[in-house]
């Protein structure tokens, strides 16, 4: 439908509401979806007039892949309840998928109008003005979807890609340095990361961050779309939504998800791990320990699951049972580097600093790039009084993820053990530069000062 006829249906949708279409017109549908459609579809003949119900056949379309239906549904939803934002957001996003651009940036300012605090709408048209050049409106987008919700990404990301497509690789590269060291791993910040150190010349920063970020995709999430996702249908379809969210360490929109699956496969023990494993994941230890403890029972041989049962333990403070599930999953697969990850930090917590030094080695042999057991290798052999060996690791994880503040804070300490306070306050700097902010940053840079206070202006430091 042109934007011309689109407003030509809005305008006359006050005379005459339109027809549903047809259920046959809508192509060949799955099994899984055919009643949940016909169901919304029937809503809709029931009363035309009710925006809510074009509405909720748009969602249950476009969940599903009919996307022309949707499109079609929304502009009547929009034509029927004006007042109402999410209607002309979903027209947007749909008209986006199907490469209208500039018909998705009017209907989002059209939403905008409607619902001015809604921060998802701001940055989705950020997105599309800075794929159009568009770079004031753009950073103007972004920066009100972060003053309406400073705790979503997205807004962030989008404004460190405008400073990229500026060149202001310096300004692009500090605020992707905070929001690599924020929250869980995220592939595409890392990539932009990447990319930012490339144009730097910072080549060794740049290889490291592009290959932690390899094929990493935005996973940005809102209200008004997970609303929409709750009508997918298919087992596949449900788990690749939840596999997204756990990447983006969405864990409740994940959880909602799996539970979902599991009513309707309650027996299915691959789909019973996974949702063990983000319990575990999420905090929720006991429902995660009571599933993984069936699904062993059932298959003693899953070791994937044994590893998530052991750190389940780990966090409610059973050390011994803990134990056991992990030397399980060594046992089963010796190739399995988190099993020795895990086993590694039940043994510290065992206050078994040489048998967990020993497994967190084989961690990072079997997984070379494994910044985080480099960093809990660090901490344990700082611990153990081998200094050199920490910083050993700690430099390693630096440069494998440059954005691990633990590891530019191990390197700090380790310096500052071994009297190199130029070398500390190197280090220090580049936690600094990623979360100014954090406590333990804090408290080294606190630590740092007393030294460099305490050493006599006479006196002969190490860096000197």
């Amino acid at each position: 439908m042109c934007a011309a006829a689109a407003a030509f249906t809005i305008r006359t949708f006050r005379g005459s509401a339109p027809d549903p279409p047809a259920l046959d017109s809508l192509g060949p549908l799955a099994p899984e979806i055919e009643d949940l459609v016909r169901q919304a579809r029937e809503g809709v003949a029931q009363d035309p007039r009710d925006g809510s119900r074009w509405g909720r056949f748009g969602m249950v379309c476009e969940a599903n892949g009919l996307t022309g239906a949707a499109r079609d549904a929304y502009a009547a939803a929009a034509a029927a309840q004006p007042s109402e934002a999410r209607w002309p957001f979903h027209l947007a996003v749909v008209d986006a998928r199907l490469g209208r651009t500039d018909e998705a940036i009017r209907e989002m300012g059209r939403a905008i109008d409607l619902n001015p605090t809604y921060a998802p709408a701001f940055w989705r048209l950020g997105s599309w003005l800075l794929d159009q050049n568009q770079l004031a409106g753009a950073e103007h987008a972004f920066n009100r979807s972060t003053e309406i919700d400073p705790a979503d990404r997205a807004g962030w990301v989008g404004l460190a890609r405008v400073y990229l497509q500026r060149d202001e690789l310096e300004r692009a590269a500090g605020l992707l340095q905070r929001l690599a060291s924020s929250g869980p791993a995220d592939g595409y910040t890392l990539q932009l990361l990447g990319t930012a150190y490339q144009r730097l010349g910072r080549n060794d920063r740049a290889a490291s961050a592009l290959q932690v970020g390899a094929k990493g995709e935005p996973q940005w999430t809102d209200p008004w779309t997970n609303e929409m996702l709750e009508f997918r249908r298919g087992y596949a379809a449900l788990l690749k939504d939840a596999t997204a969210y756990i990447v983006a360490g969405q864990f409740p929109h994940a959880i909602a998800i799996l539970e979902q699956l599991r009513r309707d496969r309650p027996d299915d023990l691959v789909l019973m791990a996974h949702l063990g494993q983000v319990y575990v994941a999420a905090g929720r230890d006991t429902e995660g320990i009571a599933l993984l403890e069936r699904v062993v029972g059932r298959q003693p041989d899953r070791f994937e699951a044994h590893v998530d049962l052991a750190t389940g333990y780990m966090h409610q403070g059973e050390l011994q049972k803990a134990r056991a599930a992990a030397e399980r999953a060594v046992s089963l697969n010796a190739s399995y580097a988190p099993a020795h990850e895990t086993m590694g930090l039940v043994l510290a917590r065992l206050d078994d600093p040489r048998g967990a030094i020993a497994a967190l080695d084989t961690a990072v042999r079997l997984d070379p790039r494994n910044a985080r057991a480099l960093v809990w290798l660090g901490m344990i052999q700082t611990n153990a009084g081998r200094g050199a060996d920490a910083l050993t690791a700690f430099e390693r994880a630096a440069q494998i993820d440059p954005t691990s503040v633990d590891a530019w804070i191990g390197i700090a300490h380790a310096h500052m053990n071994g009297g190199h306070l130029k070398a500390a306050a190197e280090a220090l700097h580049n936690a600094e530069r990623l979360q100014p902010d954090r406590p333990v940053v804090k408290e080294t840079a606190k630590r740092l000062q007393s030294m460099q206070t305490d050493t006599s202006p006479g006196r002969n430091r190490r860096d000197e």
